[in-house]
C-alpha cells in the first residue's frame, strides 16, 4: 500500500502513481511478459539500431488516403501548423526559431526557484512552510466558515506537496546533471517524509469528519466538493488514521521502506550477468556489421554480447545455432539475486502494511476504491480473458510451428519458448516479402506526426499545439521542445514539454509525466502569494472565461525516437506513431481535465480508468481518416497510400492475440505476488512466476528447463502494484467507446465534443 494524502500523483510513466492520501495515498519481446508500451518500444524491427541506411519506400500504385483540411483555419493557425512540423523535423529550423528573441534566464519549467540544484531545497521548504500553515488552519477549524472551506484547504495542501513531489520525481528520473538529480531527490524525500506524517495526523481527519457529518456545512458544497470530501475521508481511513500511536509510527516506517525498496527495485533491474561470450562464428545469421560494431570484441575473436537490449534481441531473431539462442534466452530470464531480494522485501512490506490497516492483502487495499473493487473480481475478469484469448493466440502460433516445420522438414514440431523470436522473425520477413516490404516510416516524420496530433485535436476539441520559445534554464536538454496548448474559446490552457529524441544516457521508456495539475486559485490565495517573499513559483497560469485564475496543467512527454543515418529528420515506425498517440492520450486527459480541484484534475482518477483515454488514442492512430490529416512523405509530400498502410497493419497484427494473452498473464502474476501469500515464511516469487508459466504459458519450456526469474525485471510491480489488469480493462472500455462514438467519422467535432463533455473535462471527478 502506498501512502495517501494528496489523493493521487500521476507521473506517467503513469505507472508511477501514489496517493496524499494515495500521495497523500499511484522490456522487450524476447522476454516472456512485457507491457504493451514496452512491446512497441522494442519492435523497431532491428533496422533502427542495427541496419545502415534507410529502406527505400516501395512503389505502390494505390489510392492515397484523403486529406481533409483542418477546421477553423486562419493565417496564424497555418503559420503555427507549419512551424510545428519544422521544429521537430529540422534541428536548424528549431535553432533558428528558439533564438529569435533573447529571454532572461529562468528556472526549470519557468519555476523561479529552480535555477540551480539548491533551488529544489528552497522550493521544497517554501511549499512545506505554506503546507504547515494550511495544516494548522484545518486542525484548528471550529467555526462553520472554517469547515465550509475545509475541502478547498485540503486540496491546496495536496497541491503544495505534489508541486514538489511530481516535479522532483520527474527531474530525478530525467535530468542529465547529477547535481540536479541529487537535489531533486533530497527535495522529494523531505516532502515525502512530511506527507507520511500527515497520513496519520488525527487532527486533520477529525476536522474533515466533523465537516462531512455537518448537514449545514455539506449544504454549501457542490457535488464535486462532496465527492472529493468522501474520497479524502476514505483515504484517511485506508491509511490507518484510527490506529494506535505505535501502529501509526509503524505505518510511517513501512511506507518509507516501501518507497525506498520500490525505487531500488526499479533502478537496479538487471540480469545476473550483463554479458555472455561467444566466438564470432557461433553467431552465424546475425548481420556482420552488427557483430563488428560491438565494442568489446577481443583480438581472439571472442564477442561479449549484451544479454539485454536490441543487439541481444537481434541475436534471438537471427542466430541459426539453437544452443546459442537458448543461452541468451536463459540469461535473459535470470534476474540477479539482489533484484529478487528487493522485490520480495517490497512485496512483504506491502503485505504487512495491508494487515496493519485491517486488509488481507496489498491488492485488497489498492482495489477498494477502484472500478474493480476486489482481487476476486479482478481474478475472475482475467481468467475470463484467458479463456477467450487462448484459442486465438494458439491459432496465431500455428504460423511459428509451420515455419519450423518448413525450415527443418519435420512434421508437427514443438516450438519452445526460447525459439519464439527466431521463428516469428522468419514469419514477419516472409510476410514482408509477400507484401513488398511495406515500410511506411517515410510518411511519418516526427514533425508530421506532431502536426497530425494538433490537427486531430483541432477537429475534435477546438484546441491546437503552438510552438513556444524557451528561456535559458527552462528545459533540461536542448532537444526539448515546448508547446503551448491553445483553445479556440479559452485561450492558453496547458503547457507540454516534448523530450522525444534519442540520446546517450536517456531512459528509453516512453512516458507521460504530469509535472503539475490544473487547479483553481482563489483571490485569497493570490493575495497570500503576493505577500510571500518573492511571490509565486512563476509557473504558467491563466484566467478562464469566467475570470477564475487557474494554474495550467504542465506536462512532460518522454520518448526515444532515433534519426536515420545520414539524415537530420527523425522518421517513426508505425509502432512508434502509436506510442506517441498513446502518451498524448494521457496528456489530453490532463489538458482538458482542468478541474477546480487538484485532487481530481486530469489523470488523477482511478488507476483502472487512467489508461482508457490513451488506449482510445491508439484507435485514432490507426484510422485512415485521421492519418489523412497528416501522413505524407517527408521528402515528396506525397500522401500515404491506403494499400501500403493496410499491409503494414496486417504485419503488426500477426501476434496481436498472443500479446494480449501475455498481458493477462502479467496481470495474474501481479495479483498473485500482491496477495496474502507474500507474508508466508516460504514465499518465493520465483516459484509463483514459474507456476503460472507452467500452468498458462503459450509455449512450453525446453525439456529439463525449470524456468526463470523474469519477475525481477517486471518493474511495473512497483508503480502498478495490484493494478496491472488496468490495461486490459481499459482496452475493453476503449474498444466499446470507439465503436459507439467514433467509428464512421473519427474526426467529427460532434463526437469529439461528446467525448470531451462526458469524459475528459471531468478529469477524475
Amino acid at each position: 500500500m502506498q501512502p495517501s494524502f494528496a489523493r493521487r500523483m500521476a507521473s506517467r510513466t503513469l505507472w508511477r502513481q501514489r496517493s496524499f492520501l494515495s500521495t497523500l495515498s499511484r522490456s522487450t519481446t524476447n522476454q516472456n511478459y512485457v507491457c504493451n508500451d514496452c512491446l512497441r518500444k522494442s519492435r523497431r524491427i532491428g533496422a533502427r539500431y542495427l541496419h545502415q541506411g534507410v529502406t527505400p519506400t516501395p512503389s505502390i500504385d494505390h489510392r492515397p488516403i484523403s486529406h481533409p483540411a483542418a477546421v477553423n483555419s486562419t493565417s496564424i493557425d497555418k503559420h503555427d501548423d507549419a512551424l510545428l512540423r519544422s521544429i521537430f523535423d529540422s534541428p536548424d529550423a528549431y535553432k533558428s526559431f528558439s533564438s529569435r528573441t533573447p529571454k532572461p534566464h529562468t528556472g526549470l519549467f519557468q519555476n523561479r526557484f529552480l535555477t540551480t540544484p539548491n533551488g529544489f531545497i528552497i522550493f521544497a521548504n517554501s511549499c512545506l512552510k505554506k503546507a504547515r500553515r494550511v495544516v494548522d488552519r484545518v486542525s484548528r477549524a471550529t467555526s462553520q466558515e472554517d469547515h465550509i472551506r475545509i475541502i478547498k484547504d485540503l486540496d491546496r495542501l495536496s497541491d503544495l506537496l505534489c508541486r514538489v513531489l511530481d516535479l522532483s520525481d520527474f527531474i530525478r528520473n530525467t535530468h542529465p546533471d547529477q547535481n540536479f538529480v541529487i537535489a531533486a531527490d533530497q527535495a522529494f524525500q523531505s516532502v515525502y517524509e512530511y506527507m507520511n506524517v500527515l497520513n496519520t495526523t488525527t487532527d486533520l481527519y477529525t476536522s474533515l469528519k466533523s465537516a462531512m457529518f455537518n448537514p449545514v456545512v455539506v449544504g454549501h458544497w457542490d457535488e464535486v466538493s462532496k465527492s472529493v470530501g468522501r474520497t479524502l475521508l476514505a483515504d484517511f481511513e485506508k491509511s490507518g488514521i484510527n490506529l494506535p500511536d505505535r501502529s501509526k509510527q509503524r505505518f510511517v516506517s513501512l511506507s518509507s521502506d516501501i518507497a525506498r525498496l520500490g525505487r531500488d527495485f526499479v533502478n537496479a533491474a538487471s540480469t545476473a550477468n550483463p554479458y555472455i561470450t561467444f566466438k564470432k562464428d557461433q553467431l552465424n545469421g546475425m548481420q556482420p556489421w552488427t557483430i563488428n560494431s560491438l565494442s568489446r570484441i577481443t583480438n581472439s575473436g571472442i564477442v561479449y554480447l549484451p544479454v539485454r537490449g536490441p543487439v541481444a534481441h537481434h541475436a534471438l531473431q537471427t542466430v541459426k545455432d539453437d544452443e546459442v539462442r537458448y543461452k541468451i534466452w536463459k540469461e535473459q530470464q535470470t534476474a540477479s539475486k539482489q533484484q529478487i531480494n528487493f522485490l520480495e522485501n517490497l512485496l512483504k512490506k506491502r503485505a504487512e502494511l495491508a494487515r496493519l490497516v485491517g486488509r488481507e492483502s496489498h491488492s485488497a487495499v489498492t482495489l477498494a476504491d477502484k472500478m474493480a473493487r476486489s482481487p476476486e473480481a479482478v481474478t475472475t475478469f482475467l481468467h475470463s480473458m484467458l479463456s477467450h484469448t487462448r484459442p486465438l493466440a494458439d491459432k496465431e502460433l500455428t504460423a511459428l510451428r509451420a515455419q519450423k516445420s518448413k525450415l527443418h522438414n519435420i512434421q508437427n514440431p514443438t516450438v519452445y519458448a526460447f525459439e519464439k523470436d527466431f521463428y516469428l522473425h522468419q514469419v514477419v520477413e516472409q510476410e514482408k516479402r509477400l507484401l513488398g516490404d511495406p515500410d511506411i516510416s517515410s510518411y511519418f516524420s516526427l514533425g508530421t506526426v506532431m502536426q497530425g496530433l494538433s490537427r486531430l485535436f483541432t477537429n475534435l476539441y477546438g484546441i491546437r499545439l503552438v510552438p513556444r520559445e524557451t528561456a535559458p534554464g527552462e528545459i533540461w536538454n536542448d532537444d526539448v521542445r515546448r508547446l503551448d496548448v491553445i483553445s479556440d474559446t479559452e485561450g492558453h490552457i496547458a503547457v507540454v514539454y516534448c523530450d522525444l529524441f534519442q540520446r546517450d544516457g536517456k531512459n528509453p521508456n516512453p512516458a507521460h509525466f504530469t509535472v503539475r495539475c490544473s487547479r483553481a486559485i482563489d483571490e485569497e490565495e493570490i493575495i497570500e502569494e503576493r505577500l510571500e517573499e518573492g511571490g509565486s513559483d512563476g509557473m504558467a497560469t491563466a484566467r478562464n472565461q469566467e475570470g477564475v485564475l487557474y494554474q495550467l496543467p504542465t506536462i512532460a512527454l518522454i520518448c526515444d525516437f532515433s534519426t536515420p543515418p545520414g539524415s537530420s529528420t527523425p522518421l517513426l515506425g508505425f509502432n512508434e506513431v502509436t506510442t506517441l498517440f498513446h502518451e498524448m492520450g494521457h496528456a489530453i486527459h490532463s489538458i482538458i481535465g482542468r478541474t477546480r480541484f487538484h485532487e481530481v484534475a486530469g489523470t488523477r482518477c482511478p488507476t483502472d480508468f487512467a489508461e482508457f483515454p490513451s488506449i482510445l488514442m491508439e484507435h485514432f492512430a490507426r484510422a485512415p481518416e485521421v492519418l489523412g490529416l497528416f501522413a505524407r512523405h517527408y521528402k515528396t509530400d506525397a500522401p500515404l497510400p491506403q494499400g501500403l498502410l493496410q499491409k503494414r497493419v496486417k504485419i503488426g497484427k500477426l501476434m496481436e492475440h498472443s500479446e494480449t494473452y501475455q498481458q493477462v498473464l502479467l496481470a495474474l502474476l501481479d495479483q498473485e505476488l500482491h496477495s496474502e501469500k507474500a507474508l508466508d515464511k516460504k514465499f518465493d516469487s520465483t516459484e509463483v512466476y514459474r507456476r503460472l508459466e507452467r500452468a498458462y504459458g503459450l509455449l512450453p519450456l525446453k525439456e529439463g528447463e525449470e524456468g526463470g526469474s523474469w519477475q525481477g525485471y517486471f518493474t511495473h510491480l512497483f508503480g502498478y502494484g495490484g493494478l496491472y489488469y488496468s490495461y486490459m480493462l481499459d482496452k475493453a472500455i476503449a474498444d466499446k467507446v470507439w465503436k459507439e462514438v467514433f467509428v464512421g467519422d473519427p474526426i467529427s467535432r460532434d463526437a469529439g465534443e461528446r467525448y470531451k463533455e462526458e469524459v475528459l473535462r471531468w478529469g477524475g471527478e
